[in-house]
């Protein structure tokens, strides 16, 4: 059930990455990198992310994958965020949606015999987000962001990216 879960976000990604380069002359495609700390799980992450532009009127969608260290877990998220830009200001809100896959470490319990436990799982989380776009003199934008999670995310996120291209 997680791989069709999975498999399910992968084609819905990729079919809206084919629809945000329809009419790709009135919108423009950015690629970047992103840091931040998690609160609950208690983590440093990096990234990557994407921002296929404009898709409807103000909203752009601005999907990202991230790796988090900390707190005895390792996750893995593949979110789709969809923002909303507020004309004439560097603010936007938006949503996300993701797959999370956590492990973590089990204090050598699954090594006693016995014991059957498992290191590992994968959700669907849901967040809200905010940002602040900063524009530099070289063209190229820093975002400031805070999330709060909904749903199988992490309580709250600070973080940071830049696009480089």
């Amino acid at each position: 059930m997680k791989k069709i879960v999975i498999l399910a976000l992968a084609i819905s990604m990729v079919a809206s990455f084919a629809f945000a380069q329809e009419g790709a002359e009135s919108k423009s495609t950015a690629f970047g990198a992103r840091v931040g700390y998690s609160f609950s799980p208690d983590q440093f992450y990096v990234g990557a992310q994407a921002d296929f532009g404009h898709v409807f009127g103000p909203g752009r969608l601005v999907p990202n994958f991230e790796i988090g260290f900390g707190d005895s877990f390792t996750t893995m998220c593949f979110n789709g965020d969809y923002l909303y830009d507020f004309e004439g200001t560097p603010w936007t809100v938006g949503g996300e949606i993701g797959v999370i896959h956590s492990s973590w470490d089990d204090g050598g319990l699954s090594d006693i015999p016995g014991f059957d436990f498992d290191t590992s799982s994968t959700d669907i989380g849901l967040s809200v987000l905010g940002n602040y776009n900063l524009e530099m003199s070289n063209g190229k934008t820093l975002v400031l962001e805070a999330k709060l999670g909904l749903a199988n995310s992490p309580d709250f996120k600070l973080g940071a990216g830049y696009y480089f291209f």
